[in-house]
């Protein structure tokens, strides 16, 4: 409705850090008028709407309130695309389809908090400053005026990492002192208290997925901490346990990508005590997992056979873990640390079995690569008739 297009030129005005003097000037008007409109005191002229829409970039429709898709509809179908480029490894053009729906939704938390998200992930990859500054920035104006517990959540933890990562150790922990510390699992309570019987074990399994994956993520950062000392001989007692508890709880989907960080802290540590021959063993170790977990990526859905988690299913869309799997995975990641970045591992890239422990796995990498190529392709041709048209995220 034209009533709510104060509200919309304010939010949009603030979302591009645009001053009313400033817009005033492109509308060749005073900023006396814009404070009118934003404050509900008065309407622009209709004969403005062109100029507006043009100068913040968004369609007529959606300043007017009268677009086809408005609301949550209209803010879902920005999620659903984005997520959908993220599951087929277009991390980039999701990105880009929820800088698309800020322009038409600028304030909305949800795509904020999707973009910080993804920025992150990106992030972990490239670590460059402007994209830590953005995620800063948008974090920020979330944790401001954001309502939504799970979003200030989710934003804080990225927050707290991305300053970690820049260097900004104090904010980091200042950040990380937001979180909230509780001990209580909500959906748990919720199950006990008006879930059927029936729904009560899968609830209660999918509570129990998500703890065991923050107790994993925890015991293996604290094995990564002990390396760093140069530690070998604890962190190989720390990793040895993770591993024992992957193997009991669940040794599949994404616990995949844990198993294979575990074997490579054992395999980090024996190289850091010149024991090559061990390092290599679980070198291996590593390579068979990320294999495991790159067929994986290739199927559909997967029911887990762990019988503590017997109720639930996965779709391997479900399994991206912060990587634009197109141009990385967590192997290729891996890889290249082990090859340039990670000091332990100077004992096996010393050894004589290097170069073709390289050869063997850029084999692996470049035969998921053309997998992964052939997929997205068939896909395609089934959800469009045609591989044409669109952006390609494989090179080569």
């Amino acid at each position: 409705m034209m009533l709510n297009i104060g509200k919309r030129i304010k939010d949009l005005r603030k979302s591009q850090d645009v001053t009313q003097e400033k817009l005033a000037d492109y509308l060749n008007i005073s900023y006396q008028s814009v404070s009118k409109w934003e404050n509900g005191l008065a309407l622009p002229d209709l004969t403005l709407i062109p100029a507006l829409s043009n100068f913040f970039g968004v369609s007529a429709d959606y300043l007017l309130d009268i677009g086809p898709e408005t609301g949550d509809a209209g803010v879902k179908k920005y999620i659903d695309d984005a997520a959908a480029c993220s599951h087929t490894g277009r991390l980039q053009d999701g990105i880009a389809v929820i800088r698309s729906g800020l322009k038409v939704y600028p304030n909305d938390h949800r795509l904020l908090g999707m973009l910080v998200d993804y920025l992150f992930g990106i992030y972990c990859t490239d670590a460059d400053k402007r994209t830590a500054d953005e995620i800063i920035k948008i974090a920020q104006l979330i944790l401001t005026d954001c309502t939504d517990d799970d979003i200030r959540i989710n934003t804080l933890q990225f927050l707290a990492y991305t300053y970690n990562i820049s260097g900004q150790q104090e904010k980091a922990v200042e950040t990380a002192q937001k979180l909230p510390s509780a001990t209580v699992n909500r959906n748990s309570v919720l199950a006990d208290i008006i879930m059927p019987m029936s729904e009560r074990r899968r609830c209660k399994q999918e509570c129990m997925l998500a703890d065991f994956e923050g107790i994993i993520n925890n015991i293996l950062w604290l094995g990564g901490l002990c390396v760093g000392n140069k530690g070998y001989r604890k962190a190989i007692d720390i990793y040895s346990r993770a591993i024992a508890m992957i193997k009991a709880f669940a040794d599949e989907g994404l616990f995949l990508l844990r198993l294979a960080s575990a074997y490579a802290g054992m395999s980090m540590c024996y190289s850091g005590l010149n024991d090559t021959i061990s390092a290599y063993e679980y070198i291996e170790k590593v390579r068979n997992s990320y294999k495991r977990f790159e067929d994986l990526l290739l199927k559909g859905t997967a029911r887990y056979t762990s019988p503590l988690l017997s109720d639930l299913s996965f779709k391997t869309n479900d399994l991206n873990c912060n990587f634009d799997v197109t141009e990385h995975s967590e192997y290729s990641f891996w890889y290249r640390n082990m090859c340039e970045t990670y000091n332990a591992y100077d004992a096996v890239r010393k050894d004589k079995r290097f170069p073709s422990l390289c050869r063997q796995i850029e084999d692996d990498l470049e035969h998921y690569k053309q997998l992964k190529k052939q997929k997205y392709e068939s896909d395609l041709i089934k959800t469009t008739g045609s591989t044409g048209g669109l952006l390609h995220p494989y090179k080569g």
